[in-house]
């Protein structure tokens, strides 16, 4: 995936938490334009002395708060796209008051951060790369994953395990987590142990003497699929465009 040219800054006073929103940041924007700042007085000599695109915001700084920072950026930068950090969602619905690009909570989330660049791209206007990578976090460090290239996902032996054509990757995410991730691909979770893309679906068919069943992908794979998710399966399918003879 090609890192984007762009001015970044990160606005946050604990610098552990600073240290690791800039790491992940990184996978999407080159190194040279992330600036960070933890202090007041640090941000506002980085905005007057450089265009930023994009201004990360912790809502709760000990000399100031992120509210009284977007307040200065809308009024002196409106050329400048901000987004509020916070570790209290609860704080969200203020926020939106002074009508942010986006609203994240800590510690970054690598899967929700990519909307956020996206949203981003979409607000300046720029047409989107035609094929979507995802960040995740592995045992090994990040990868990048297209959402088009996943066989499945499953979880098997404690472990989450993405399946993709000529690689598999071992992810630290839940399967409920990478259920709501994967949310706005037509992933579904057709088991309590697999999540499968619906358009890699050729045909569900009975197993096991009727009482459970199964469903074949286009690349060869036979993923169960429990009976109380069959009837939700089928819907699914249908609302996919999938024609079933009866």
């Amino acid at each position: 995936m090609k890192k984007r040219s762009m001015r970044v800054l990160i606005i946050d006073d604990e610098p552990v938490v600073l240290e690791e929103s800039r790491r992940k940041i990184s996978v999407y924007v080159e190194e040279e334009g992330i600036f960070t700042a933890s202090d007041s007085e640090s941000v506002m000599k980085i905005l007057s002395s450089m265009p930023m695109d994009l201004v990360f915001i912790d809502m709760q700084m000990p000399d100031t708060d992120g509210f009284s920072i977007a307040s200065y950026i809308q009024s002196a930068l409106p050329d400048t796209k901000y987004v509020f950090l916070t570790g209290h969602a609860e704080l969200g619905a203020k926020s939106y008051d002074y009508e942010p690009l986006d609203f994240l909570c800590k510690p970054l989330d690598l899967m929700r951060l990519q909307k956020t660049f996206d949203r981003f791209e979409k607000s300046r206007g720029k047409k989107l790369p035609g094929k979507t990578q995802l960040a995740l976090e592995s045992t090994a460090g990040f990868v990048l994953v297209a959402p088009e290239d996943i066989s499945y996902i499953t979880r098997e032996s404690r472990k989450t395990v993405i399946y993709c054509k000529d690689a598999s990757y071992t992810v630290k995410n839940s399967l409920d987590e990478l259920e709501a991730m994967f949310s706005d691909f037509n992933f579904f979770r057709c088991h309590q142990s697999y999540l499968i893309p619906l358009g890699r679906v050729v045909s569900v068919s009975a197993a096991g003497f009727g009482r459970t069943f199964q469903a074949v992908l286009d690349e060869g794979s036979i993923i169960p699929v429990s009976r109380q998710k069959y009837g939700e399966l089928r819907d699914a399918l249908k609302k996919q465009g999938t024609r079933f003879l009866s």
